[in-house]
């Protein structure tokens, strides 16, 4: 004898499914002992509660794609007012020190943003200060 684990079936059933098992329960309910109305509703109440939070998932990971977005045009924003100039920068182990003109700023396919110096990214993240430059008259 088998048994079951309800648990992880409530974390499985989409829209879909649950459509395809409420419309088989209806269609092969007893004509003459039809399903109870309560039972009914609540099963309607269920469904549209899991359309609710379903739409309600969608909203909050188009929000975070936008939240993602923002932040990364923020920080090209910033990091492109570097160009042109010098900088001075950590390696990623945090144990080095360089500096490099920034000729231009890169999105990376992780989606961070990096300066483009002699011709490698330099996560911004590495970013110390910039080089004081001498005024002339």
């Amino acid at each position: 004898m088998s048994t079951t684990s309800t648990t992880s079936l409530g974390s499985e059933i989409t829209t879909d499914s649950f459509l395809t098992l409420f419309t088989t329960q209806m269609r092969y309910q007893d004509p003459l002992d039809p399903q109870d109305n309560s039972e009914f509703l609540s099963q309607l109440a269920q469904f549209t509660t899991l359309e609710q939070t379903s739409q309600q998932t969608e909203y909050l990971a188009d929000l975070s794609s936008l939240d993602t977005a923002s932040l990364q045009l923020d920080q090209i924003g910033i990091a492109s007012g570097f160009i042109g100039k010098t900088i001075t920068y950590s390696d990623d182990d945090g144990e080095g020190e360089y500096s490099g003109v920034v000729e231009g700023v890169k999105l990376e396919e992780d989606g961070t943003v990096s300066f483009v110096i002699d011709g490698e990214s330099v996560s911004i993240s590495n970013f110390i200060q910039v080089e004081s430059t001498a005024a002339t008259v």
